[in-house]
């Protein structure tokens, strides 16, 4: 990958932190990795760094958001004092120019995915380094533990870009020389399926349901975190059956429980047994903050708050740069009684509707400030959603969806599904709601359409989506000297 040849040292910009000591170990880098590698803790070193690395290419230019919730989802109206890049992004207009000498552009950057093989890198050859050292080295179980969170990483790496890309170069060693590595063709999809199942069932062969320091539980992979993977894959992949025994995996584990409605926040200020897995940021080295010299070049917290919401550093800052589609949010939110509207929405200076999930501000010397809330990925709420979907989808047990869709209704202070509209489309209704600005969005969407056959994408046609348009182009960057790549099948001819 053109990556490897760009990238010799790892993770050198990242500067690692974290609510546990795990997460507090520094990234061990190629060019020293002869000092290294004889110790439990260089490998844990190395998997932390890996961690990094992961939410590095979900931070950069706001990418987890970008894609999941900005991109031809038309939750956004309008982007006020921002790079014009992103009204394109969220018209799906991803054919958008962009001149090669303005690499730091949020289009270039988010249709490219060398940032993404990073992490593969670094898991391909944290796998190999730890599997060759002496089991006496470790203590016992943590060998196989360790190998089980890299297999989870590149799954869940891989993962991502197939929803994103389709079809992507697998890569599954990590070359002794960097600098002369060749290049790798873009796999068909069910390759990169198989791939992606392959890591996520050897990770749960290897980790554990929890761990002893409960600050690790969330955030290091665990048999939860996996499953949740696997459900969400099977579903992308209409693999119907999978997902449900996926998603029964977790409703059956005493681990996880819905948050009361009292307690709302407590999933946005990572304290909550509804949450499954999260990005962590909570710390001032990595946490996402107003300015940045590492890769946070848009911070997506900060861009859909305003005062009375951020600290007096912004000088009261009437309206967020993103701004919300309000007309989308009042139809959807059509009980104005639903308790997520009343307890996660308010009201900016200049009278803008603001989603406040994400409002655990610190302010830092009076100058800058960072927001600590995690980047919440899988909850229980989620998959007891996507259960219902995938039964639907099945055109089975309808009784089941029906009552998990009830139960997170309920929760929300709002009555039981009447039949007024089809299950399908209350349960992507339902999940609008519940997991608005969670990074689900464009995803849903496009297993309403697999499932439908409808498209309520922003300027994107059922025959678009049957054309693949759903998939993001390759930035044209990539194929500077690399003559094995092709571009996505809807975008050739087009960028």
């Amino acid at each position: 990958m053109k990556t490897f040849k760009t990238i010799l040292c790892i993770a050198a910009a990242l500067m690692l932190g974290g609510c546990s000591d795990f997460l507090d170990r520094e990234p061990i880098s190629e060019v020293v990795d002869e000092f290294y590698w004889t110790s439990q803790e260089d490998a844990e070193a190395a998997v932390s760094g890996t961690y990094g690395l992961l939410r590095t290419s979900l931070a950069n230019h706001s990418a987890y958001y970008a894609y999941g919730d900005i991109a031809g989802t038309n939750t956004f109206s309008a982007y006020i004092y921002e790079d014009p890049d992103w009204a394109q992004i969220g018209e799906f207009r991803l054919d958008y120019s962009v001149p090669a000498s303005d690499p730091n552009r949020p289009m270039k950057q988010l249709r490219n995915y060398q940032l993404f093989y990073r992490t593969i890198n670094q898991c391909n050859r944290a796998m190999k380094k730890i599997d060759a050292m002496d089991d006496a080295l470790f203590e016992e179980g943590m060998k196989e533990r360790l190998i089980g969170e890299l297999y989870f990483l590149r799954g869940y790496s891989y993962f991502t870009m197939y929803r994103i890309w389709g079809e992507v170069p697998v890569v599954t060693v990590s070359p002794d020389d960097l600098m002369n590595v060749a290049y790798a063709p873009r796999a068909p999809l069910n390759e990169v399926a198989a791939l992606i199942y392959g890591d996520l069932e050897e990770a749960l062969q290897r980790l554990p349901w929890s761990y002893d320091n409960a600050s690790d539980f969330t955030i290091r992979a665990s048999k939860g975190i996996v499953f949740a993977t696997i459900a969400h894959m099977a579903a992308w992949d209409k693999d119907y059956t999978k997902c449900v025994i996926a998603c029964d995996s977790i409703l059956e584990s005493p681990l996880y429980a819905l948050e009361s409605v009292a307690k709302l926040k407590d999933i946005y200020e990572n304290n909550s047994k509804e949450l499954i897995f999260q990005l962590y940021f909570n710390t001032r080295s990595e946490a996402p903050a107003e300015s940045s010299d590492i890769t946070y070049t848009t911070v997506f917290f900060l861009d859909i708050l305003a005062s009375p919401y951020l600290t007096n550093i912004f000088n009261n800052k009437e309206q967020a740069n993103k701004q919300l589609n309000e007309t989308l949010l009042k139809n959807t939110f059509s009980d104005t009684l639903d308790v997520r509207l009343t307890t996660l929405f308010g009201t900016a200076t200049g009278g803008k509707m603001i989603c406040t999930k994400y409002t655990d501000i610190q302010e830092v010397g009076g100058t800058q400030i960072y927001i600590t809330n995690n980047y919440v990925v899988f909850r229980l709420a989620d998959i007891m959603l996507l259960k219902a979907e995938a039964l639907t989808a099945q055109g089975k047990g309808s009784s089941t969806a029906i009552s998990l869709l009830n139960q997170v209704r309920t929760r929300a202070g709002l009555p039981d599904f009447n039949g007024s509209t089809s299950l399908q489309r209350a349960i992507l209704d339902e999940r609008f709601r519940e997991l608005f600005l969670e990074g689900h969005r464009f995803f849903d969407l496009v297993r309403y359409y697999y499932i439908t056959g409808s498209s309520l994408f922003n300027n994107i046609t059922e025959s678009d989506m049957a054309r693949g348009k759903h998939y993001w182009p390759l930035d044209p960057d990539l194929f500077s000297g690399n003559d094995v790549i092709r571009q996505t099948s809807f975008w050739q001819g087009k960028i």
